[in-house]
């Protein structure tokens, strides 16, 4: 298998090769070496691959974020950015049928089984948890009732986790929100989770989707490690007016397949496999690799320029 560091390197160099070609003097002042391309800040935008000769098309699909961009959307390796580039371009040229028939590595649809009716957001905001910045899902899928949540990974080397055990005694709400990593009742607090002590709904719902009651002590915490796969099934599986629907929908994440963390023995692997381990419900998170992906995509004509900008730009071949 190959190192994470070799197959970073690999994707620097796939990077800086594409950048070299597209963006000259419009690069930051950044050093080359050990960095990826990074894109002068006036010319983010054109980190989203778009069609050429349909501007109509690039316009609807440089738009396709409902919310603000991350803060390094401008660097060529930014996950939103390779996100904006593929989705956008299926909500532009309305083609969310080429992912009816792509399953998910569990064997279950990766997507759905009919595209009819199904609309597609990229940064949803969830206003449906009290949290003080609301879970943002990379792309939300919805027809109805029922909702894909999709997390979209690329050179990542873990899921994130959650943030009370990392604040530090200079933090604002260091005294009040810190952890020590297990689900008790610790300092003057009234609840095990901090995070429930502030009014955050997490606790409330997932014991219904994963096997992991509320109402007992854990060590450690059983979802500091799984934060952001919690909290992305928590997105599919909450409707609009924040009930519980364990029947609505799945968690899909999005993956590079050479990205030695998700596969055996990697970091984000071990995080998954332990997520999935207490779901209470087959199928809740699912898993898709770009390559998987962009193989369904590479059957639409009009889609042909996106699946040669993904292969050479992030080298990601269809599979």
């Amino acid at each position: 298998m190959t190192s994470y560091k070799g197959y970073e390197e690999d994707v620097r160099q796939t990077l800086w090769s594409w950048a070299d070609r597209h963006y000259r003097g419009k690069l930051d002042d950044g050093k080359r070496e050990g960095r990826p391309p990074v894109l002068a800040r006036e010319f983010a935008s054109e980190n989203v691959l778009v069609p050429p000769k349909n501007e109509s098309k690039a316009r609807d699909i440089r738009d396709a974020l409902s919310r603000g961009r991350h803060r390094w959307f401008h660097s060529l390796k930014s996950s939103q950015s390779l996100a904006q580039s593929v989705f956008g371009a299926l909500r532009a040229f309305n083609r969310l049928d080429l992912l009816q028939d792509v399953y998910a590595e569990c064997g279950q649809s990766a997507f759905f089984a009919d595209r009819n009716g199904w609309k597609l957001c990229l940064e949803h905001e969830m206003n449906n948890l009290r949290e003080p910045r609301p879970t943002s899902v990379d792309v939300l899928l919805s027809e109805s009732e029922k909702r894909v949540a999709i997390e979209c990974k690329f050179t990542e080397q873990e899921f994130g986790t959650c943030s009370r055990p990392r604040l530090r005694p200079s933090d604002a709400n260091y005294a009040e929100q810190h952890c020590n990593g297990k689900y008790q009742i610790q300092r003057s607090r009234h609840e095990r989770c901090a995070l429930t002590e502030i009014g955050i709904r997490y606790w409330e719902h997932l014991p219904h989707l994963f096997d992991r009651p509320s109402d007992q002590d854990h060590e450690p915490c059983p979802f500091g490690e799984v934060y952001q796969l919690a909290r992305n099934a928590l997105a599919s599986a909450l409707t609009p007016h924040g009930e519980l629907d364990l029947t609505g929908g799945h968690a899909l994440v999005v993956y590079d397949a050479r990205n030695p963390k998700f596969q055996d023995g990697g970091k984000a692997t071990e995080q998954w496999t332990e997520a999935v381990s207490v779901c209470r419900m087959p199928g809740l998170l699912r898993r898709l690799s770009w390559q998987r992906l962009m193989a369904a995509i590479s059957r639409a004509p009009e889609l042909e320029y996106l699946v040669n900008g993904v292969r050479e730009k992030y080298g990601i071949e269809s599979d």
